[in-house]
Order: structure tokens, then sequence, then C-alpha cells
């Protein structure tokens, strides 16, 4: 059986002035610079009948509809299944807000940042759709996976010496024209917190491989409660480098793995949490109240969010006031199983903790696969999915929020999820 392969990368750069996601401290701010350039690179492999092509983008993340629109248009230039296309975001919190836009109510888009901001995101379409015509060409390659290790570059920031995975899985495509490296890893990338475009330690990974002759792709890992040690860009520069020779030290010892390809598409429903929209607008308003009475949000970005009440209070306030206007009991999403040879490669719809990415990679390892890659912010984003510890604990992931709905059944139901779904692939 032949396996072949083709990869294509294309920058996917906001105009300076859009928004940039992930952090409350920007106070609704408009970007300023581009430290580095956003891409969106695509990677097809085939064998026999099957196709998948894996799309990682240089962004914070994407809802279900704007991933779904990015399918359909590369299936349709390319030809391979609509289901077998995934759509993996690094979470980057120096992209733009394709999720979560901060203080909706407090600090809403004008028009006009709404129209820069769809225009954008239309040429990002626009051009993973062209350049997915690329894709067709291609040609015969060799599989290799193996995992590398890192030394401790992050942490638990839920459970005070808690686990944190130091592996590193590989997956390296070796093509006719060079080499492509997917690299799972499980760490925010969250160290630059400016006003500048950045697409965080990944950047700097791919920028060092890539001067040893490697394209990557980052398939970021169960981040939802592992941050890096510290913040900066000088951390993120450290943590990029040794990701990167870690790859380079791992690739000595990949092995060659069978070119069996298949992707297992699973519907998930997940519960989700309600509040009182009366209720909830009440406690808004108050809050708004008391933080205009002292001279409103700061001007420019601060660290002081963090620190003030007041500002707390009106953040979170402002989240649920905008939860309660939905108001969903329940979510449908996916989970996908890819299988690589002996590669396996879980996605999760949103922010799983490294503890569910154990638990599913030791189920899968007892079903002989001998790597497993669990990768969050895939074709979906559901929020956090925390683990029933940290509702006890009432952790800053499991507080209500847009970026936290789910109740504490979700991450048993994933987990059941994948468990009854991986005979399917195997």
């Amino acid at each position: 059986m032949v396996v072949e392969a083709s990869y294509s990368k294309v920058s996917i750069t906001p105009p300076i002035g859009l928004r940039l996601g992930g952090y409350a401290h920007r106070v609704g701010k408009p970007s300023s610079k581009v430290h580095d350039d956003l891409y969106a690179r695509l990677l097809m492999i085939s064998s026999s009948d099957v196709e998948i092509i894996l799309i990682q983008l240089d962004l914070l993340g994407l809802y279900s509809n704007d991933a779904s629109l990015i399918r359909r248009s590369v299936s349709k230039v390319t030809g391979v299944k609509e289901d077998k296309v995934i759509v993996f975001s690094t979470h980057t919190h120096s992209a733009p807000e394709t999720i979560i836009p901060m203080w909706p109510n407090t600090l809403p888009y004008s028009e006009r940042e709404k129209a820069e901001y769809n225009n954008w995101f239309t040429s990002v379409v626009d051009k993973l759709t062209d350049v997915a015509r690329k894709l067709n060409s291609t040609e015969k390659a060799e599989l290799r996976i193996g995992l590398g290790r890192t030394e401790e570059l992050c942490f638990n920031r839920s459970f005070k010496g808690g686990l944190v995975s130091s592996e590193l899985p590989v997956l390296m495509v070796n093509l006719g024209k060079g080499r492509v490296a997917l690299v799972n890893y499980a760490c925010h990338p969250v160290c630059n917190t400016d006003l500048g475009f950045s697409a965080d330690y990944p950047g700097v990974m791919y920028e060092s491989l890539l001067s040893n002759g490697i394209e990557s792709m980052f398939l970021t890992g169960a981040t939802g409660d592992i941050d890096p040690l510290r913040k900066g860009r000088g951390y993120m520069s450290y943590l990029g480098y040794s990701l990167s020779s870690s790859v380079i030290e791992a690739v000595r010892s990949l092995k060659p793995t069978a070119p069996l390809i298949g992707v297992q598409e699973v519907k998930v429903t997940l519960p989700l949490r309600t509040i009182s929209h009366e209720e909830a607008k009440s406690r808004y308003e108050e809050a708004f109240r008391r933080v205009m009475t002292k001279g409103g949000l700061p001007s420019e970005p601060t660290e002081s969010i963090w620190a003030d009440e007041d500002y707390l209070t009106l953040m979170y306030s402002d989240e649920e006031y905008e939860v309660s206007k939905d108001n969903s009991r329940f979510t449908e999403t996916e989970v996908n199983l890819v299988r690589i040879g002996d590669l396996l490669i879980v996605t999760i719809p949103g922010e799983p903790f490294i503890e569910s990415a154990m638990a599913i990679s030791n189920v899968a390892r007892n079903m002989g696969f001998k790597v497993i890659m669990v990768a969050g912010y895939v074709n979906d984003y559901v929020g956090y999915i925390p683990i029933k510890a940290a509702f006890i604990k009432r952790t800053y992931e499991a507080k209500l929020a847009r970026w936290s709905r789910v109740t504490d059944e979700a991450e048993g139901l994933i987990i059941k999820a994948v468990e009854s779904n991986l005979q399917k692939i195997k």
C-alpha cells in the first residue's frame, strides 16, 4: 500500500486594527503591530481509498459554523469528503477574536470593526480555498512517528503540583521535496500579552524548525489547566526553541508506520449551564454602574484588571449577561478519531484538561496505538471542558462564562464517546 501526501501554507495575518482575543486586560483595544505572521497550514494524506486533510490555523479558535464553512470550501475544491477535513486552531491569544469577543456588552464592536473583521475572515476562507487546490498534486511519502520529551516548561494552574505532560508526540511526513512535522504539545499559547499579532511560542518553533529544513504544524494539546511557567516574549522564544530542539532530537528515533488511514467522526451532545436573563441583566447593570462611578475601565491595557474586584465583577457579570441571552441547555458538537498507522489523533472541540488527555491516552495505548495526540480547539469551540475536581474546587476554568458553559458531566461524555469508538478506528 502506497501513501501519498501534499503540503501547503498561506499567510492569514490580519490588518492592524483588529482586536486581539483571549485576554480581558486588553480592554477592547485594537491591535497596533505584527510581531510575526499568522499562517494556515494544510496537509493532505492519501492511502488506498481514504483521503484526509488536516488544516492548522494560527488562530484563537473557531465555532462550528466557521469551521464548517472552511471544511465545505476545501472539500469542494479538493474532492475530499467534508468529514475528512479536520480544522485545528492553535489557540494563540495574539490573534483576532474569532471566538469569545471580550466585554461584549461593555465594549461592543462598532459597525466599522464588524465590517473589518468580516472582510478579514472572508479573505481567510478565500485564501484557504485557493491554496487547497494545490494539495491535489500529491507525491509518494513516508510516515514516521515517535515521542519526544520536554523539560519543565509549563505548570498546572488549577491544581498545585498537578499533572503536566512532558511528552511531545511527533508525526514526520517525508516528501520528495521536503519534510513536514506534526507536533502535539499541551501548554496554552499565552506568552505574548501586548497588542501585537503573534503565533506565540508555536511561531518560534515553526521558524526554528524551518531553519533546519522542516516545515511544521502545531496541534495544541489538552491545555485546559496548563500554562507556561512565565509570560512575556522572552519566555515565548525560550519555549518555542526548546520545543524545536526536542523535535529535532526526536527525529533521530522516529519509526516508520504503516500507511493505514482512517477517520471516525463522533457526534456528541453536551449539557450546558444556564442563568436567569433578568438576574444576569440586573447584576451586570449594577456592576457596570459601579465601574462607571469610579471612572470606567482603564483606557489602556493593564494587568490591574486581574487585581481589581470591581473590574472582575463587571467582566463576569458581562459574561453571564451574554450567556443569558442564549440559555441553550445543550450543544451538539463532535470529536474525531484520526488514525495514521500506529498514530491516533483524538480531536476535542474545546479546552480539555491534561487529566482527560492522559485518561484517553492510557486507553488508546492499551488498544495498541503507539503514539497518541490529543488536540483541543478542533472543528468547534465549546469552551473549557473541566474535570469534576475543577467544579468542586471552583477554579477559573469552571466559573460560568461563554468560555465555560458545559456542566460537570461533559468531560465524562466526551471520554465515553472516544472510548466507545476506538475499536471502529482500530
